[in-house]
This record gives C-alpha cells, structure tokens and sequence, in this order.
C-alpha cells in the first residue's frame, strides 16, 4: 500500500493514488476480520448462548461497507480531477506498482480464499474478494496509467472512475450477504437437501414435518419437527431423536446444534386399516 501511494504521488497518477486509497481499505478490513475470528472462537456463554459466531457476520457486514466507501472514495477523486482538468502525464513508477499490485493481491486472493473455503468463514471469503477487487482495481489502473502514457491523459482518471464499478458492486454483495446472515437468513439448498436426506432416511421418522436452520458465523444450527409412530415409548421417540441428531452432526462438522421436536403420529397402514 505504501508502495503504490509513493508512486502514484511522486508518478502523478490519480489511478495509482485510488488504488493505494483502496488497498488501504483492505488493511482495516482485514483487521477487522482477525478480531471477528478471535471473538467467535469464544465459547458460548450465559449471555451468548448460542456462542460468538455472529461477530463473522458483523464483520462480513463491515468488510462489504468498506468497499463501498473505498469505491466512492475513489469515483470521487477520479471526477473531480477530470473536472478540474487537473490531469498530468504519469510516470513510469505507476506503471510498475500497477502491475506489481495486480500479482501479489491476485496471490493474496486465491490465498485467502482458499483458507475461508476450509474452514468455512464468511468474513474471510469476503475479504478473499477484497483483494480480488485490489486486482480488479489495479488492472484498470494499469490500462488508465498505460494508456495516459501514451498521450489520453483522461484515461487515468478514467481508468479511476472504472475501478468504482467493480468495487461497488463487490462491496454491495457483500454487505447483503453479511446483512442476509445477520437476520438468520440460510441460503446452503445443498446442506438443507443433505439434511432432510438424512432424516427420511433414519429408522423410526415418519414424516419430516419441519426444518429451519440459521448460520451464526461459521456455525449452523438447526430446528427440526419429525413425526414418529404415536405408539412409540418417550424413550424409543427420544432415542429416534438422538439418532438424527448424531447423524446430521456426523456428517456436517459446522452443525453446531440441532434441536429436534418429536410429534406423534398415526402409521399409513395403521389409517388406511
């Protein structure tokens, strides 16, 4: 970041100076990721009895509005040099930071991304693409820089106002999803397949009456209503439970609980008699 800012100063390149501006975005980012993963690793508590995991989604929520403040930031400096006309010829150094840029944050993207994958973080995937859009940006910075080199000095501001596209529009995805898991949204129609998979499958459900499930952070939990035979002891309908539960649990390790309702109900041969 202090490289680019450098040379987008002493280069004259207002691309140059957004970028650095934007990159500077992703160093607060990222610290507020590292303190979100450090508070949801803590266990629940008597005030936080489903655990921490809602700070991954706070800072998800965070890291999106980053985006969207860096990318005004930088439509914002890119208009007004237009406007003003105060547009110079920029030098070589830009040039070279831009295309420096563009291979360490692609490098730190698929880096990241990967780690958030593993260990299933929504902040740190949202923050993978925060320096996914770092490249994004330094590529368009790299054309504008190369392009007002060569004499269209309006393409660096251009190139400037270009970058707000992509850093917008990623900012916004991001917010909405840090937003949708703030509000108990689940979206994972794999995982809620997999699952009821499961349950019609254990001995002794019936039905599958009802299923919700809701992801703090990393962590999903889940509500299931299942019926069994009405003639069943409450052990033997416990126990029914306890087997679904330890079957979902077994296969999804990010099913941090499962809460089951056990409902009884009549056999089909035992209505159809």
């Amino acid at each position: 970041t202090a490289a680019k800012m450098a040379a987008g100063v002493i280069g004259h390149s207002t691309a140059m100076v957004a970028d650095a501006s934007h990159s500077a975005s992703d160093i607060i980012a990222s610290l507020v990721v590292l303190f979100s993963l450090k508070v949801a690793k803590k266990p629940p508590d008597e005030e936080h009895p489903y655990g921490h995991g809602k700070a991954e989604s706070l800072a998800t929520t965070l890291v999106g509005v980053f985006l969207l403040m860096a990318g005004l930031l930088i439509a914002y400096s890119a208009i007004k040099s237009i406007i003003t006309s105060n547009v110079v010829k920029p030098g070589l150094l830009p040039l070279l930071a831009a295309i420096l840029s563009i291979v360490v944050k692609e490098s730190m993207f698929q880096y990241t991304y990967r780690i958030g994958e593993k260990i299933q973080s929504p902040s740190t995937v949202a923050n993978a693409w925060h320096h996914r859009s770092d490249a994004y940006s330094s590529i368009a910075s790299l054309i504008g820089i190369f392009g007002a080199r060569y004499g269209i000095l309006v393409l660096d501001p251009i190139a400037g106002i270009a970058v707000t596209v992509f850093i917008i529009k990623m900012g916004w995805d991001i917010t909405s999803d840090g937003i949708h898991q703030l509000m108990d949204g689940f979206s994972n129609r794999q995982i809620i397949e997999g699952v009821k998979q499961i349950i019609n499958d254990c001995e002794g459900v019936l039905e599958l009456r009802a299923i919700k499930a809701r992801q703090s952070g990393p962590y999903i939990f889940f509500d299931i209503s299942i019926g069994v035979d009405r003639k069943m002891t409450f052990e033997e309908s416990h126990q029914v439970a306890a087997n679904v539960k330890s079957k979902i649990k077994s296969k999804y390790d990010k099913v941090n609980d499962v809460l089951i309702h056990v409902d009884p109900v009549e056999k089909q041969n035992e209505l159809s008699s």
